[in-house]
């Protein structure tokens, strides 16, 4: 396996030879949270200027649903928007560490649209329930906490409830490590999924687990020797320049870990594709 060194100055000839496609990749999200802020900006112009139906909504329907409405709107965006595009700019970093063709990736994403973006979805709201479900504990543990430290009055404090406060806490902490533990163990599943788009979600859970076992160590090394650089490089370089070197070492470490495991179906869902277009034409 190569060392953090090694993947450096592996990614620092991918970004060299590829440096402009890692331009137009960081212009093209800035350009996709852009929208999604000019999107939440128009709206709620509209709703502060009070014409219908945002009056209605803002005279009549309670504060707590307004908000949860709010709430769901944004996520909703996010998911159709904001993680679809994701999952496409991995897949162009993994196109450039593999150094495949921007265009023809482009291409099959611009035919199969709907496709990759119901995957891209199904991804992120697997893992984001699979990393809420398992904080719960910690998350009902810590309203204990609260409720011990800042509602309890001090003239009702017993031994009791200094004793509950202590277990609770020290539960939320020791959790909390658990699920930060469990939540790397889960790092490689957007690239397994990126690889293999049919694949379930449940089994590339579980083989990121364990792939990342006994590696946690090494993720959390390799993000601190990059980190060690990023600032110098922010201060000598463009974000523009920085952050798709970032990308691609961060590639290139899943690649490594993975090992035999990194296997990319891409090209032949292209391939299939090509075939399939050329019949119809």
């Amino acid at each position: 396996m190569l060392t953090n060194r090694e993947i450096a100055k592996k990614a620092r000839e991918i970004h060299r030879r590829c440096w402009a496609q890692g331009v137009f990749l960081h212009f093209y999200l800035l350009f996709v949270i852009l929208l999604i802020l000019v999107s939440a900006r128009v709206f709620t112009l509209l709703y502060e200027s009070g014409t219908p139906p945002f009056n209605m909504i803002k005279n009549y329907v309670p504060k707590v649903t307004q908000l949860i409405f709010l709430a769901g709107l944004t996520a909703i965006t996010l998911l159709v928007i904001y993680i679809p595009a994701l999952y496409m700019l991995r897949r162009y970093y993994i196109g450039m560490v593999q150094n495949d063709r921007i265009s023809t990736t482009r291409q099959y994403f611009g035919a199969n649209l709907s496709g990759t973006k119901l995957i891209a979805m199904r991804c992120a709201v697997t893992m984001l329930f699979l990393k809420l479900f398992t904080l719960l504990p910690a998350l009902m543990s810590s309203y204990i906490v609260y409720r011990c430290a800042f509602v309890a009055r001090l003239e009702n404090l017993s031994k009791l409830i200094l004793i509950i406060f202590m277990l609770a806490l020290g539960f939320t902490l020791v959790w909390v490590g658990f699920w930060l533990k469990y939540c790397i163990s889960l790092s490689l599943t957007r690239y397994i999924v990126t690889l293999s788009p049919k694949m379930n979600i449940f089994d590339a859970c579980d083989l990121s687990c364990r792939l990342m076992d006994s590696k946690h160590m090494r993720y959390v090394s390799f993000w601190f020797y990059n980190l060690k650089f990023l600032l110098p490089c922010l201060a000598v370089f463009p974000i523009p320049l920085a952050i798709p070197y970032v990308k691609l070492s961060y590639t290139l470490f899943v690649k490594e870990i993975l090992g035999t495991y990194w296997q990319d179906k891409y090209p032949l869902m292209i391939e299939r594709w090509r075939r399939r277009s050329a019949a119809h034409v």
